[in-house]
């Protein structure tokens, strides 16, 4: 398998998004969020989804260079059209029009309609973090090539994996930033056990009779299996009732529409951004965060673990061991990248 820097992922990705069409500037902010995920160790949502864009460019599902507008707004909100473009460029747009608002007013509240895949949620939050604001991040899926989840008590999946995330800001270094999707895991890091040639861990996937299985496949080839919901098979009705929740939220609210529609693959969202200082000062809050952090951290540690970590900072030690022995991405994934390079021209060797 091919390891590469951070720094190196940018370059492919910049280069063979900017061939297919993608002004220099947007390709570099998708090839830096791609790597990001890479860096922090979600791999499921870093540059084995070059295949995945350009293949979506060559259908005419991503629009290169497609504008973002604002459909409407006022002091606190704001509809957000990515007119078709890449996610990436729509939801770091909606990002900054929200950071702007709820730096003026102490609130906002974002919806995003007509956008491609945005990426990995916990990006957009963990910015806001840092702008020592509270990030709520919602997001839905339409348009998908096949269901993944199955509702609650069914058989047969209806749902995909809407994931959620939230960016709070931290008394030590980085942020807060839990992001995760309403499924026990996301479809995309099956897609990289698949793509290694793994078998999927116990608790991850239902085949299409409903029986538990270790096999990736099922997602990919007819007849279909699904993810289990957050919370499994016993308490999967959280995963579930979370799912609903964003559907209607991320999906109907911002206008993007719900699963069960044939429509195009998009990604709808609602991020609501919340200024701390509206209600407290910022210095108390980080005082009281702390004070709470260190009773979280008091516990003892249990078996198999060697410490207890807080949401992030997982991410924050993976990118520390990453930048120094690098990320290796499997063959497979660089195989069809390299197939791309030579369709469109680039050399990537």
């Amino acid at each position: 398998m091919p390891t590469f820097t951070k720094e190196k992922i940018i370059n492919i990705c910049t280069s063979i998004i900017e061939a297919a069409g993608v002004s220099h500037q947007n390709a570099n902010l998708i090839a830096d969020l791609l790597a990001e995920a890479n860096i922090t160790g979600h791999d499921s949502h870093g540059i084995i989804r070059i295949p995945q864009y350009l293949a979506a460019i060559e259908d005419n599902d991503i629009l290169t260079n497609a504008n973002v507008d604002i459909l409407r707004e006022t002091p606190l909100t704001a509809i957000i059209d990515g007119n078709w473009g890449f996610g990436q460029i729509t939801m770091n747009r909606a990002v900054e029009i929200g950071l702007e608002k709820a730096s003026k007013s102490g609130l906002a509240a974002i919806t995003v309609r007509n956008a491609n895949h945005i990426g990995r949620l916990g990006s957009y939050v963990d910015l806001i973090a840092r702008q020592r604001m509270v990030g709520l991040l919602f997001v839905n899926a339409i348009g998908t090539p096949a269901y993944r989840m199955a509702p609650w008590g069914g058989t047969e999946p209806r749902l995909v994996t809407d994931p959620l995330a939230f960016g709070i800001p931290s008394p030590y270094a980085d942020p807060i930033v839990i992001d995760m999707t309403t499924t026990v895991v996301a479809e995309g890091k099956v897609r990289i056990k698949r793509n290694r040639g793994e078998k999927a861990p116990d608790g991850w996937l239902l085949n299409s009779e409903g029986k538990p299985t270790n096999d990736p496949n099922v997602l990919y080839g007819l007849p279909l299996g699904s993810i289990l919901p957050l919370g499994g098979t016993t308490a999967g009705h959280k995963g579930y009732g979370l799912n609903i929740a964003i559907e209607l939220l991320a999906g109907i609210l911002s206008g993007a529409g719900c699963i069960g529609k044939d429509e195009r693959l998009s990604n709808g969202a609602l991020l609501i951004i919340i200024g701390i200082e509206q209600f407290l000062p910022i210095e108390e809050f980080y005082q009281e965060s702390e004070i709470f952090i260190k009773h979280v951290k008091s516990s003892p540690v249990a078996e198999g673990f060697d410490e207890i970590l807080l949401p992030g900072e997982i991410e924050s030690k993976v990118k520390r061991e990453r930048t120094q022995e690098g990320i290796f991405v499997e063959d497979e994934t660089w195989d069809q990248i390299l197939e791309w390079g030579l369709k469109l021209g680039v050399e990537l060797d």
